[in-house]
């Protein structure tokens, strides 16, 4: 959780290093992969104007902070509207990448933790209520359509496999496939049933 100027700062440094893949580039660099239409560029705007987003909620409470929250707010809806994709506000940690923007990405859970990255059709959502919701663990990869539905834990270094359906908890080392998720490789070993 961003709580000062310089978790802000961290926050967008290691963002750009996992969504832009040359992080000593300049500025103008950036701008041109951002004009020229480039998914990572896409990513990390969208990264960086969610980190703004959480830096303004979290830390500032002055009256012309509530004006700046809102503008950011707006700002950060019109991404989402433009690039089809939403991640809540405090929900993932730090060094998040997006694999392919634009392609329907749904972030709604309780935490994430640092260096997840998630791909294009992934839904992490509630189940019939706003307590009922995901907690995922480090280094956690979610494939293209994967779907975690419901009070979930998801554990560290885990592989959501492409169009798996996870409604149960998930322990650390795993890959999981199938609709219901099952544990398909653990710890290096691989489980055939």
């Amino acid at each position: 959780m961003i709580k000062s100027k310089a978790d802000l700062k961290f926050y967008i440094e290691e963002d750009k290093k996992r969504n832009l893949w040359q992080p000593n580039r300049s500025y103008l660099f950036y701008l041109a992969k951002l004009l020229y239409g480039s998914a990572d560029a896409k990513a990390y705007h969208y990264m960086k104007s969610l980190r703004k987003y959480e830096y303004i909620l979290q830390c500032k409470k002055t009256l012309t902070s509530r004006m700046l929250r809102l503008w950011r707010q707006w700002r950060l809806n019109s991404l989402s509207v433009k690039y089809n994709t939403y991640i809540g506000a405090n929900m993932v940690g730090y060094g998040f990448r997006i694999r392919h923007i634009g392609g329907g990405l749904v972030i709604n859970c309780l935490s994430m933790g640092n260096y997840c990255s998630a791909s294009c059709w992934v839904l992490v959502g509630n189940k019939d209520s706003q307590e009922n919701r995901a907690t995922i663990g480090e280094n956690v990869i979610l494939t293209p359509g994967a779907k975690i539905i419901g009070k979930v834990a998801v554990g560290n270094n885990c592989v959501i496999a492409p169009n798996s359906v996870v409604v149960k908890d998930v322990p650390d080392n795993c890959v999981v496939s199938g609709i219901p998720a099952k544990i398909i490789k653990k710890d290096g070993q691989k489980f055939i049933e």
